[in-house]
C-alpha cells in the first residue's frame, strides 16, 4: 500500500515538474482580418427595385477564397432572409421598413469568420413627402405633396376607391421610438364618421381598419375629441368626453397592441383642451385637464383619474385663483413646461389669462396658481380661433384671415406679415423646433419663416389642396 502511494506521488511530482518547465513557448500566427471596402452601414431602396451591395474583400492570403453570407432580419417575424453570394444582387421585395442586416465573411484559407452589420431601409413613393387632411364639404380628403411640390389630390379615394366621411379633424401618426422607430400607420379622424375614423398604412395609404374596430368592445357611439400620438406608437385622448389610453401590454407588432379597452374610470367630462408631459415621461406621466361642466382643473396619473386630489401652493403667490372651483369656462390651455402653463378662460364675457405650474411628477401633488390677468387682445379671439404652441415660449393664434404671435411674458401681440387673401385660417402647426409655421387656408398650404428675426415671411406655398386643410404631417424618410 505504501509503495502504491509513493508511486502515485512520484507521478504527480513528475507532472508538476513538466508543467513548471513548460514556459508556453509556442509559435502564434496573427491572422489579420480581411480589408473590406465598398460596404456601407445604410442602404435605401424602393420596393421592387434592385438591391445591389458589392463589397471589395482583400484577404491576407492574397486570393479570393472566401464566402459571403447575407442575412436580413424582418421586424415582427422570427425568421430571416438568407443569401449566399459574394455580391448581393436581388430584387427587393420587402415592404417599407428598416431591416437590420448581417454580412458574414468566411476566409476559407483559415476558417475564420468575420461579421459586418448594416441596415436596409425599404421605401415606397409615400415614404417621403407631406400628407394633408382636409374638410371638403360632405366628405374629407387626403392629399399627398411630393418632395418636388406636386400635389396628388384625393389620394385616399384613388387608392381605396371610397370617400372619407366629412368633418376632417386630425391626422395622427404611429411611430414607436422604442421599437425600430419606424412609421407604420396613420389615423384619419373625422367628426362625421360614425366609426370615428380610419387607420391607413403609412407606406401604401391603404385602409387597414376603422377606429371602432380598434376597441376590444366599442361603445355604441364614438365621438372623437382631441387625440395625440404616443411616443410608443399608440394614440391616446378624448372619446365621448372621457380619456382613453391605447394598450401597450403586448408586443408592439401584436394584433391588439394599442387597442382601446374601457375609458379611464371616473365621473368627469373633459374639455377638448388639455396638457400632459407624456413626451418627456411616457412611462408615468400626467394629464392636466378641465372639467367642462363643473369648471375646475383635474388631473390624471397616466391611466388613473385623480380628480382634484392635488394641493394648492403654500404661499400667497400660489393663490391667484382657485383651480378646484374656477367658475369660468376654458377656451384654451397650453404648456411650455411644468413651470409654465397658461389657460385662457371666459369669465362672464371677460377673457382671463391664467398662469400656473404643477408638481405632478414622482408622486408630487402641488398646483401653483401663479397669476390671473385680463387677456390683452380679447377682440381677436372667437370660437373659430386656432392655436399653436412654439417650443421657444410663444403662442400663435388665428383670427379670421390673420395669424398673430403672442408672447405671454410681455403680452406682446404681433400680426404676421403674410397675407392669406382674405381666406379664413383652417390650420396652424409649428414645425422645425419653432422655426417654421404651416398655415392652411381653403385650397392652399403656406410655409412661414418664424425663426429669429422673421415675422412670418412666406417661404413657400402649395396650391391645389381640396377643401380646407385641417391637419398635416411631413414625412422626411
Amino acid at each position: 500500500m505504501k509503495k502504491s502511494i509513493l508511486y502515485i506521488l512520484g507521478i504527480g511530482l513528475l507532472y508538476l515538474t513538466s508543467c513548471y518547465k513548460d514556459k508556453g513557448n509556442y509559435d502564434y500566427v496573427d491572422v489579420p482580418p480581411p480589408v473590406v471596402t465598398n460596404l456601407d452601414t445604410l442602404y435605401n431602396v424602393n420596393a421592387g427595385d434592385s438591391l445591389i451591395i458589392a463589397p471589395k474583400v482583400a484577404l491576407a492570403a492574397g486570393n479570393d477564397d472566401y464566402i459571403c453570407e447575407w442575412k436580413f432580419y424582418i421586424p415582427g417575424d422570427t425568421g430571416a432572409l438568407e443569401y449566399e453570394m459574394k455580391e448581393l444582387r436581388i430584387v427587393f421585395g420587402l415592404g417599407a421598413n428598416r431591416y437590420p442586416g448581417l454580412l458574414r465573411i468566411t476566409d476559407q484559407n483559415t476558417g475564420m469568420k468575420y461579421f459586418y452589420n448594416f441596415t436596409v431601409v425599404g421605401k415606397t413613393e409615400f415614404t417621403q413627402g407631406t400628407l394633408v387632411f382636409s374638410d371638403n364639404g360632405d366628405h374629407s380628403t387626403l392629399s399627398f405633396i411630393k418632395p418636388d411640390g406636386t400635389v396628388q389630390a384625393g389620394i385616399f379615394e384613388a387608392i381605396n376607391r371610397k370617400q372619407l366621411a366629412g368633418g376632417a379633424s386630425q391626422l395622427l401618426h404611429l411611430q414607436n421610438r422604442n421599437y425600430m422607430n419606424v412609421l407604420t400607420a396613420y389615423w384619419l379622424i373625422s367628426k362625421d364618421d360614425p366609426d370615428g375614423g380610419v387607420q391607413i398604412d403609412a407606406n401604401t395609404l391603404q385602409e387597414l381598419k376603422t377606429l371602432r374596430a380598434h376597441f376590444y368592445e366599442p361603445p355604441a357611439t364614438i365621438n372623437v375629441g382631441q387625440m395625440y400620438s404616443h411616443p410608443f406608437g399608440t394614440i391616446n385622448g378624448i372619446i365621448n368626453d372621457q380619456l382613453y389610453i391605447g394598450s401597450q401590454e403586448t408586443a408592439p407588432f401584436a394584433t391588439y397592441y394599442g387597442y382601446f379597452g374601457a375609458q379611464v374610470n371616473g365621473k368627469y367630462a373633459m374639455h377638448q383642451s388639455y396638457v400632459h408631459n407624456i413626451a418627456e415621461n411616457p412611462y408615468g406621466g400626467y394629464y392636466l385637464a378641465f372639467e367642462k361642466d363643473k369648471h375646475y382643473f383635474m388631473r390624471f396619473t397616466n391611466n388613473t383619474f385623480m380628480d382634484t386630489t392635488y394641493e394648492l401652493g403654500p404661499t400667497k403667490l400660489d393663490s391667484a385663483f382657485n383651480p378646484k372651483d374656477l367658475g369660468m369656462d376654458l377656451i384654451h390651455m397650453t404648456r411650455f413646461s411644468d413651470e409654465e402653463i397658461y389657460a385662457l378662460c371666459d369669465s362672464s364675457g371677460l377673457l382671463k389669462e391664467l398662469k400656473f405650474s404643477v408638481e405632478f411628477n414622482n408622486g408630487g401633488t402641488v398646483f401653483h396658481a401663479s397669476s390671473m390677468r385680463d387677456f390683452v387682445k380679447p377682440e381677436l379671439i372667437s370660437a373659430a380661433t386656432l392655436w399653436a404652441t412654439s417650443p421657444i415660449g410663444v403662442i400663435y393664434f388665428s383670427s379670421n384671415d390673420k395669424v398673430y404671435r403672442y408672447n405671454p411674458l410681455n403680452e406682446e401681440v404681433v400680426a404676421l406679415t403674410t397675407d392669406f387673401n382674405g381666406k379664413a385660417v383652417s390650420l396652424l402647426k409649428v414645425q422645425d423646433n419653432g422655426n417654421l409655421l404651416i398655415v392652411g387656408v381653403e385650397g392652399s398650404i403656406y410655409y412661414l419663416d418664424i425663426s429669429v428675426g422673421h415675422q412670418g415671411d412666406m417661404k413657400d406655398k402649395i396650391d391645389g389642396i381640396p377643401g380646407q386643410p385641417k391637419d398635416i404631417f411631413v414625412r422626411l424618410n
